[in-house]
Order: C-alpha cells, then sequence, then structure tokens
C-alpha cells in the first residue's frame, strides 16, 4: 500500500508555496531565523500554563538562557528541551507552545534550553551547552523545586541529535543517567547515506539541500564525521542508555536513520518505543495547528512522560 500525506499536511504545503516561501538557505541566516520565527512564534495570548519563568545559567562562555515551564505546584520531575532547526535557526519562541503543550499534559517541569547556534557556534558547542544545563538541572533541582532522580531529555529535530549525542556522552562520563530520552525525528547519521534522502528529500518541509545547508553551518572544518557525539549512529556501542522513545515520519529525510537508530537502540538491550507517523512529514510537532492528527503525536509524546515519572534512571 502506497503511503499517503495526510490531507491537512499537504494543505500546509500548498500554503507555502503559495505564499513563496524561499527555502532557508537562500538567505542570510539572520533572514531565514526571522522567517522562521514569522511562521513559528504564536501570534496572540500563549497556552495557559501555571508558572513560565526566564533564567540565564552561568556559563565559561557568558549567560546561556533558558526557561522553564511549570505546570502545577510541588515537586516535579524535569525535562531538559532542545529545540531544532538544524543548529542554526529557532529558539526558545519558536519552540514555546510545543512546551507548553508538553508541560500541562505531562506535568513535568519542562526546561527549554537557548544553547548556541551555528554558524557561529560549531560543534560541539550546542552539546556542551546542553551538558551544562543538564548538569545545572541536577545541581539546582531542589531551588526550582525539581525531582534530582527524575530528569528526561527531549530533543526535536537537531535538538533530538544532540540529546541523543548528550545521552552517550553522560554514559561515557559515568555521570547520573536520564530517566528517558525522546527523540523526534532525529539527524543520526552522515547526509545522504540512506534512502529516504533520495525518497523524500524534496518537496516536504525539509529537503536535502537545507539538511546540507545546516551541516555546513555546524560542522567545523577537519571534523571526524564518525564521531558519534555529533552522529549517534557513529557510536559501537549503544548499550547502557536510558530508555527512549523515538518518533519518526514517512515523508521525511531522515526517516531511515531514524528508524535504524532505533533498531540499534532495541538491539543494544536499550527499552525503546517507536512512533512512526506514516502520514506525516518533518517537524510534525510544530504544525498542531494546521494538522489535526499533529496534536495526537504531541500528546503520545507527553503521555510517554507520564508513563515514566516514577521510573528510576538507568544506573552505570
Amino acid at each position: 500500500m502506497t503511503a499517503q500525506l495526510d490531507p491537512e499536511a499537504e494543505g500546509l504545503l500548498e500554503v507555502m508555496r503559495a505564499l513563496g516561501t524561499p527555502p532557508p538557505y537562500t538567505l542570510a541566516v539572520n533572514d531565514a531565523r526571522e522567517q522562521a520565527r514569522a511562521a513559528l512564534v504564536t501570534r496572540g495570548e500563549p497556552i495557559p500554563i501555571y508558572g513560565v519563568e526566564d533564567i540565564s545559567l552561568p556559563t565559561p562562555n557568558g549567560g546561556l538562557a533558558m526557561r522553564l515551564y511549570r505546570p502545577a505546584e510541588g515537586m516535579l520531575p524535569m525535562a531538559l528541551f532542545l529545540h531544532g532547526g538544524g543548529w542554526t535557526l529557532n529558539d526558545l519562541d519558536t519552540h514555546d507552545r510545543l512546551c507548553r503543550l508538553i508541560a500541562r499534559r505531562s506535568k513535568w517541569l519542562v526546561a527549554s534550553l537557548d544553547y548556541r547556534r551555528a554558524p557561529e557556534h560549531k560543534h560541539p558547542a550546542a552539546l556542551e551547552d546542553a551538558h551544562i544545563a543538564y548538569r545545572w538541572l541536577s545541581d539546582n533541582a531542589e531551588r526550582i523545586e525539581g525531582i534530582r532522580s527524575r530528569v528526561a531529555l527531549v530533543g526535536e529535530s537537531s535538538g533530538a541529535t544532540t540529546a541523543a549525542c548528550l545521552g552517550l556522552l553522560l554514559r561515557d562520563l559515568h555521570a547520573p543517567m536520564p530517566t528517558l530520552q525522546i527523540l523526534a525525528y532525529p539527524l543520526t547519521d552522515r547526509c545522504g547515506r540512506w534512502p529516504s534522502y533520495q525518497q523524500r528529500g524534496v518537496g516536504y518541509t525539509l529537503d536535502r539541500p537545507s539538511l546540507q545547508w545546516f551541516l555546513d553551518n555546524y560542522i567545523p572544518p577537519g571534523q571526524d564525521l564518525e564521531d558519534p557525539y555529533l552522529f549517534p549512529l557513529a557510536a559501537r556501542d549503544l548499550s547502557g542508555l536510558a530508555p527512549a522513545l523515538v518518533l519518526t515520519a514517512e515523508f521525511d529525510p531522515l526517516r531511515d536513520e531514524g528508524i535504524a537508530y532505533a533498531q540499534r537502540l532495541e538491539a543494544a538491550g536499550v527499552a525503546v518505543e517507536h512512533v512512526h507517523a506514516g502520514d506525516q512529514m518533518h517537524g510534525f510537532l510544530l504544525v498542531d495547528r494546521a494538522v489535526g492528527k499533529a496534536g495526537a503525536l504531541i500528546d503520545r509524546l507527553a503521555d510517554t512522560l507520564v508513563e515514566h515519572a516514577h521510573v528510576a534512571p538507568v544506573r552505570q
């Protein structure tokens, strides 16, 4: 049976074509960022939630912005959220709606990180910032009324790549491990190595030229492309990692490598739930206002946090 794109997702693509939205790789970086903000930042009143606080984490590179979404009073499990955008685009505001939805349904304290972006800050800047934020949440759990032993990693697109790499780094450092890792349509391998790049690489929300542009921005000259902290599928050993929810989309050039990563995790003995959205495209978590089924997938993500609220983290 031939896969069919969700009619509402197809309608969204038609609107984008009618608007003549230029691909990001044809624009200056700052213009591409402004275009992404115009498309994704919520207009009007935001989704209500118990409390939202912007804080700054001290780092050797200056202050690092993070936004805390608190859905209720009391001690709560914590989720470090890493946004997508090819390490180049997007920020706290573009993913504000998604974080509110996740926090409100899951009842987890969601900490959204504004990590340093490329091309100004290339790999491993995003991973370094994510590591600092993860340690900060653990060290400051009592102050922000978070449960130190219940910290999840939640990443979307390139943020999912960084979340997966952070899980590997924490394991390799014998550091306290997360309770859970949620990876939504991650990039896990070198560009163009899987059939989905040819099958789904043109005509959807993410295309091959955009992917190459993002990677050119992010990867420094001379970088080892078999570095598992860059592309987690390069890791020889995936054992000892936190349980995972991996979300993939059929109409996504990253489809195959996301599926492969879920399969590799499972083969390594990691508890994995793989949800494949057979009628969706890359970025579906950000389009729930236009695509009804995307809302159900956000709920599934949040419900997985609910299911792991009282699960102890992996012990090294």
